[in-house]
């Protein structure tokens, strides 16, 4: 246990390092959600109260903003580990004494702290254009670990299908999971409004209940249900997409 702990930190740390080589990338992931956060609100917030019966759309609104910088900054671990199967890096890894399943926890593990570091900052330009945050700091830290989790969760999906197929194209497929489930969700408007097909499938979506748990602790304040949903549906996300990185692994190292 005390070799997949270590090995698990030192390719964490690994990783890590690689978004302070490489800044740019994550400002890319900072930049989309936070431009499509202010136009979302530039757009409908003026109408959100009428149409939506929504008082503080900017505080709506700024979950969506979290979990697409989450989902960005976590596929990129699957473009990376890609990189790794062409450059022979992870032949020589997988040489080395470290318990084979570090190689995918750590990048896990490595993107929770992304998704957290991502989501405290669009956090705090929320809060500055006026979002609001009901359960205060303890509601932050709430919202920080679902943002870890999260981060990990949907990590291992670019994971998974970076070691089964070695192929950048296949990785890059992971982020463009997340946006059927995002638009496929209450992202932008309430279920209340939804035809009838779309609130069926919205039900079934994992990511509806995540955006409602952290929007409880944004707008209305400490929901236990809401944010006991939202932690149950990221970690059965996470258990489902761990199984599939592992699988993926297997695959490679077989």
């Amino acid at each position: 246990m005390s070799a997949l702990i270590r090995s698990t930190a030192q390719l964490s740390w690994r990783s890590l390092r690689e978004t302070v080589r490489q800044p740019g990338v994550e400002v890319q992931n900072l930049f989309i959600p936070l431009f499509f956060f202010a136009t979302g609100v530039g757009a409908l917030s003026s109408v959100a109260a009428g149409a939506f019966e929504i008082d503080n759309y900017t505080g709506f609104q700024m979950p969506v903003a979290f979990l697409t910088a989450i989902a960005g900054a976590a596929s990129i671990s699957g473009l990376a580990v890609v990189l790794d199967i062409e450059r022979g890096y992870l032949d020589k890894l997988l040489l080395t004494p470290a318990p084979r399943s570090s190689l995918v926890l750590g990048r896990m593990l490595a993107d929770s702290v992304r998704g957290a570091l991502l989501t405290l900052i669009i956090l705090i330009v929320g809060l500055i254009v006026g979002s609001g945050l009901e359960t205060g700091v303890g509601g932050a830290l709430v919202i920080l670990a679902i943002a870890a989790l999260f981060g990990m969760a949907y990590s291992a999906i670019g994971l998974g299908l970076g070691l089964r197929t070695g192929n950048l194209q296949a990785a890059q497929a992971g982020l463009l999971v997340f946006f059927p489930l995002l638009f496929l969700s209450p992202a932008f408007a309430p279920t209340n409004v939804f035809a009838p097909w779309l609130d069926a499938l919205a039900t079934v979506n994992p990511v509806t209940y995540i955006l409602t748990g952290i929007r409880a602790l944004v707008l209305e304040g400490w929901d236990g249900e809401a944010i006991g949903l939202a932690f149950g549906c990221t970690l059965g996300l996470g258990t489902v997409t761990t199984l599939f990185a592992f699988w993926g692994l297997r695959h490679r190292t077989r």
